[in-house]
């Protein structure tokens, strides 16, 4: 791909010539031609392209799937479809799949020129930042400009290339799953299946079957064979989040399904091989884990062979900025209409502040503050106080001189529960289920901690209690 400035137009066909393409178009655009169709969309998770133009058959995928694969991709890429096999059932199915226009085969190539060029302009028009966005984007959906992630970034890049076994280490909110979206993305399975599985949202008596799956009358209710996760993700990539909560029976069947590359499905003593690439995650110690037993010592070393660390948003503070202002524009415009942006002393605070909740958290925090800001730009009065350790606006502080001293220990429980309780759930993004988890208790005692220190559900603005896979 040209490093210039010029528009980029990607042309992915089976053919060796780059059709419909004359001299003076080539001049005001950069063209990279890709045969193989595995080349032509990965080529979209590396480097931004503006125009896509696309045969819709080829031998080993069509016009459609790609469109798919391309918007999956980058949104803002403009897609031409062309065919010799015309039909309006096709054509209806591209545009609402959002193809920019469909060329019909024979084509004048004025035609398709023109058709190409207003793609670009269209481009464009909805890419007002390109150039800073295709600066920042180290990885497919992943923005930066700290010297760390660019760094990690390369560290990836070369991981992706591979198709060994990774294991993301990193606090919870670094954006483990987003990371192993992007290895995917990057890899020659990137035309293949990604399954995310979370294994602290599955009750350990569900998680066998679901990932290695079940025979007809293994259980009861189990009225059909059905594959398990891994063979779901054949040829392409198994995500499994936070591993480091599965019980050891389980870890010691993962240990021997990595080793022979087959399953066993409950009910069955046939062996199916697979062909998957696995993706770890964890927030825990696992070195910890396995000296203390509770993690199989067998398995770390399966899972140690490609291990990458996720910095925390404290290591990259340069990235703040970008990150709060991206979010900032990720808002539902009836949100964001009137804001512009922050003011210098809002991301001075945000810029100092720790985030323990890392990426999560510091989108938690920007949704908060647009719903309180009044101004154009979110100012500092606006930011989550107990996120940034700021005493709340307008609330002095409770006086204790009336009390007993057994009634000021309970009141100053009340109040640091509370806060507790407070900054979990900004932690986890408002998932009850994440935040009981993280504090020990059932989901439904958590319920009542709540209620016991008045707090409702309803009162976190993105409350999401719900099971995530």
């Amino acid at each position: 791909m040209s490093s210039s400035n010029k528009p980029t137009v990607l042309i992915v066909d089976d053919k060796k010539h780059a059709p419909a393409y004359d001299k003076d178009s080539a001049k005001r655009c950069s063209c990279a031609h890709r045969r193989k169709r595995h080349r032509g969309t990965g080529i979209l998770a590396i480097e931004p392209v503006d125009v896509v133009l696309c045969d819709l058959r080829m031998p080993d995928m069509d016009g459609i799937a790609v469109l798919k694969q391309c918007k999956a991709i980058r949104k803002q890429t403009e897609f031409v479809l062309m065919t010799a096999y015309a039909s309006v059932h096709t054509a209806v199915e591209a545009l609402q799949l959002g193809a920019y226009d469909y060329l019909s085969k024979p084509f004048e190539p004025e035609a398709a020129r023109a058709v190409v060029l207003r793609a670009m302009g269209r481009a464009a028009t909805a890419w007002p930042e390109t150039q800073s966005k295709a600066n920042e984007e180290v990885l497919p959906n992943m923005i930066a400009r700290s010297a760390v992630m660019r760094d990690f970034a390369t560290l990836v890049r070369q991981v992706a290339d591979s198709d060994a076994t990774v294991l993301l280490l990193g606090e919870t909110g670094t954006g483990k799953e987003r990371l192993a979206r992007a290895i995917h993305q990057l890899s020659a399975r990137s035309n293949q299946r990604f399954v995310a599985v979370n294994c602290a949202a599955i009750p350990a008596e569900l998680m066998e079957s679901e990932l290695f799956g079940y025979s007809k009358g293994a259980f009861t209710n189990a009225v059909k064979d059905r594959k398990g996760l891994f063979e779901e993700a054949h040829k392409g990539t198994i995500f499994l989040d936070e591993i480091g909560e599965l019980l050891l029976s389980l870890q010691a069947k993962l240990t021997r399904t990595l080793e022979e590359r087959s399953v066993r499905r409950l009910g069955e003593s046939i062996e199916r091989a697979f062909d998957t690439r696995l993706i770890a995650a964890t927030h825990r110690d696992i070195e910890s884990m396995v000296k203390n037993a509770s993690f199989r010592e067998d398995l770390w070393y399966r899972l140690n062979v490609a291990m990458l660390r996720v910095p925390t948003l404290r290591e990259r503070k340069d990235d703040i900025e970008l990150l709060a202002s991206h979010f900032l524009r990720d808002i539902p415009p009836r949100k964001k209409e009137r804001l512009i942006g922050f003011s210098q002393a809002a991301i001075s605070a945000l810029q100092k502040y720790d985030w323990p909740g890392n990426v999560r958290q510091l989108r938690s925090a920007v949704e908060r503050a647009s719903v309180v800001c009044q101004s154009e730009r979110i100012d500092i009065g606006d930011l989550p106080p107990e996120g940034l350790g700021q005493k709340s606006a307008g609330r002095p502080a409770t006086s204790l001189r009336h009390l007993s001293w057994a009634e000021a220990q309970k009141q100053g429980q009340l109040e640091a529960g509370r806060l507790y309780l407070q900054q979990v759930l900004d932690l986890y993004d408002g998932h009850i289920s994440q935040a009981a988890a993280h504090a020990g208790v059932e989901r439904e005692s958590f319920y009542r901690i709540m209620r016991r220190h008045g707090l409702h559900p309803d009162q976190h603005p993105n409350n999401k209690d719900k099971e995530c896979m």
